[in-house]
């Protein structure tokens, strides 16, 4: 290994923007546990974020051959060699675990697993787990180790994109991170640079300091650049009469069942989104006379029911939605006998949904896919049709009609093409491409009829 030449050290605040859940694989008094440190504060193992952003790398963004050696030093790495030796690279990206600087709090969600063909919860399927809450903040401290055969260059191009991913948010932590928990933002970040040959940058190093002078600016024209095989939608809806999605405080004095919400605000949790719209995609593809469980594995993930079985992760990826200016207003109702018509008695309860406000009540679900295949994004088109003419509800209780959005507004981005979509009183106004969007619902079709596109 050549001779340490200098480092590059970054230091800043990473914001939580979604609920945090990194389990300790452990049971306690819920299902899942999640990581804390000796006095019961809720941290980020640090071999967390390195493999995340690792994985962002290799996976999201347009490499060159000639860069993968130059990343191997920055990552580290190890491969068998035709002589059947190891070429090993210790990873010169050094991180600390990450470390609460605030007071984040801990709240237990509930989950429930879902029967795809009925659209109901399964029988004793029902779970809890713990969740670091939106607005925690952590300290972020890494250095990177810049050796002399290493590339100066492309180690700081490497740095830029990794803040870059991190300052805009493109970086999810932990588990379900598909349902949009984990994503965090780096805020007052500084990036320092230690140049060996220098004796003041040494001293500084030696004495753990850092010197104005030394710091240097980001540049985020200078970074690997992401593929281009995303769909991305940003809709906004109005709530049409009301939404609930159940939480129970069990308090006296609280209704039966009030509406989630999460760091105070109302939301749509992202399993709520994602689960509805896995149901209806497997609905619209079986009514094209195609097996719809079979053709949403690759989108929407799955796992076997083994436990050491296969399993592939979702490249459909959804954020918790927060419902603004909401309204909540207890509701109560009483449950009545199917069989006599009548009125059940001790059967009287009540919920705390929430109402829509002339519609002013808006909800904006944001998607997007990795790696979406012409014909998935032709099913994301008629699901969005379906979300907009008020025929696809999310949460409980709709029955009476609650959980039924109208659409307002809606941004599409398909493969670097964009569109935009406005209702206009009872007018559709779509700008970008037309034709384009249909020929999408064609492949779609076309490939649940087994043809091809």
């Amino acid at each position: 290994m050549s001779k340490i030449k200098g480092r590059f050290t970054i230091s800043g605040e990473l914001h939580l923007e979604s609920p945090l859940l990194i389990s300790t694989g452990e049971k306690g008094y819920t299902d899942i546990v999640i990581q804390k440190d000796e006095k019961g504060i809720p941290f980020i193992p640090a071999s967390s974020v390195c493999g995340v952003l690792r994985h962002y790398f290799y996976n999201n963004l347009m490499l060159e051959d000639e860069d993968k050696k130059q990343l191997e030093y920055f990552w580290g790495s190890e491969k068998e060699k035709m002589s059947n030796e190891l070429d090993t690279y210790q990873s010169s990206f050094i991180l600390q675990d990450l470390h609460a600087i605030n007071n984040p709090k801990i709240v237990i969600r509930d989950g429930i697993k879902i029967d795809n063909k009925l659209g109901i919860a399964e029988d004793e399927k029902k779970f809890d787990y713990e969740v670091v809450e939106p607005g925690a903040v952590f300290a972020f401290n890494a250095e990177i180790i810049l050796r002399e055969k290493f590339s100066e260059k492309m180690f700081f191009k490497i740095i830029s994109t990794i803040v870059k991913a991190l300052a805009e948010s493109e970086v999810y932590l932990g588990a379900m991170t598909t349902k949009g928990f984990g994503r965090c933002r780096l805020l007052n970040y500084k990036l320092y640079k230690y140049d060996y040959r220098k004796k003041e940058d040494v001293i500084s190093w030696l004495k753990e300091q850092q010197r104005e002078e030394q710091i240097i600016k980001v540049d985020f024209k200078n970074i690997f650049m992401p593929k281009v095989d995303k769909f991305m939608l940003d809709a906004t809806f109005n709530i049409k009469n009301s939404l609930i999605v159940k939480s129970y405080s069990g308090l006296p004095g609280e209704s039966d069942a009030v509406h989630i919400s999460s760091g105070g605000k109302d939301i749509i949790p992202a399993t709520s989104i994602k689960g509805a719209i896995r149901a209806r995609a497997i609905k619209i593809i079986n009514t094209f006379g195609s097996n719809g469980e079979e053709m949403v594995k690759g989108l929407f993930g799955w796992a076997s029911k083994e436990s050491d079985g296969e399993k592939q992760k979702s490249r459909f990826i959804v954020e918790e939605a927060q419902i603004k200016h909401s309204i909540k207003e207890t509701q109560f109702r009483i449950k009545i006998d199917r069989f006599t018509g009548g009125v059940k008695k001790t059967a009287l309860f009540d919920s705390t949904p929430v109402w829509g406000n002339d519609n002013k009540t808006e909800v904006t679900i944001n998607i997007k896919v990795d790696g979406c295949e012409p014909w998935e994004a032709g099913l994301m088109l008629l699901l969005l049709k379906d979300l907009w003419n008020e025929d696809l509800p999310f949460g409980g209780e709709k029955n009476i009609g609650r959980g039924i959005l109208k659409g307002k507004s809606a941004n599409l981005c398909i493969k670097n093409n964009h569109y935009t979509i406005n209702q206009d009183g009872e007018q559709l106004k779509v700008n970008g491409d037309k034709e384009e969007l249909e020929s999408l619902v064609k492949v779609f079709i076309e490939k649940c009829k087994g043809k091809e596109a």
